[in-house]
């Protein structure tokens, strides 16, 4: 047999092949990942909506009464919760009963992690860090003052504004440490006990909201209940709940709420 008239590639061709190989995943690859990422926060989500929805049916059952929401924030004339406290013993009972004991259980505390200045949270769009007292206010307690589950994810609840709001980290300390990521800010529905957020956000526009008047400085970055890709707001992500509930993009888009995140 003769082989001389076989020809071989070229160490030319060889790297001109590797290169265009390479270019392919060099462009590819970050959107493949990123869907990943988005994939894992959507899953982290709805397994966390799922112990929360269990949690408060438990709590309804365990304290005998129809309308959680309702009954927890009951406001006497002198203006405190007289329901709070035993509100707050039977959703934290019940978390540990289902997501499962950690270190923490035996103490009951309304929150055993105290996030720290240093550790970040941004907004939605992730334009403005989180603070407590700048945007979110009193909303911002459950976020800030938090109880870390089994599963890594920190979770709380608070009563305030005539609301009981439940707010959820799904992956705890990894980020993205945004609202409408992995942090989600909720309200108990006080006509049916479901998760929501007050009404579907506006997302007003910032000529609608600096025309606004407010008596706090909180309010106006909370105006509209945002969830925006360009807001400037302090409190941006804190209307992505009922976005998320529904599986609806902020945008207006035909796409799913988690594959049109900023």
């Amino acid at each position: 047999m003769c082989y001389k008239n076989l020809k071989g590639f070229t160490m030319a061709e060889v790297l001109i092949t590797i290169g265009v190989i390479g270019i392919v995943i060099a462009m590819t690859l970050p959107g493949v990942i990123k869907n990943y990422q988005r994939k894992v926060l959507e899953t982290q989500f709805k397994k966390s909506v799922s112990i929360i929805s269990q949690v408060i049916l438990n709590t309804k059952s365990d304290l005998s009464i129809d309308k959680l929401a309702e009954f927890c924030t009951t406001l006497e004339d002198n203006l405190t919760y007289p329901y709070q406290d035993i509100c707050y013993d039977s959703f934290y009972k019940n978390f540990v009963k289902i997501a499962g004991e950690n270190k923490y259980s035996h103490n009951n505390f309304r929150y055993n992690i105290r996030r720290a200045s240093a550790e970040k949270i941004y907004t939605y769009n992730g334009k403005q860090i989180v603070t407590w007292a700048d945007g979110l206010a009193g909303m911002g307690s459950p976020i800030f003052n938090t109880n870390l589950m089994p599963d890594g994810s920190f979770i709380n609840m608070y009563i305030i504004e005539h609301m009981f709001y439940i707010a959820v980290d799904t992956n705890g300390q990894k980020g993205p440490n945004k609202l409408g990521h992995d942090i989600f800010i909720f309200s108990i529905d006080k006509k049916n006990d479901t998760l929501s957020f007050f009404t579907k956000p506006q997302n007003l526009t910032e000529d609608e909201i600096n025309s606004g008047n407010y008596a706090d400085g909180f309010q106006k970055e909370r105006a509209g209940n945002p969830c925006n890709f360009t807001s400037s707001q302090k409190a941006n992500g804190i209307g992505c709940a009922w976005y998320a509930l529904r599986d609806i993009c902020p945008d207006g888009s035909n796409k799913g709420y988690f594959e049109c995140l900023p």
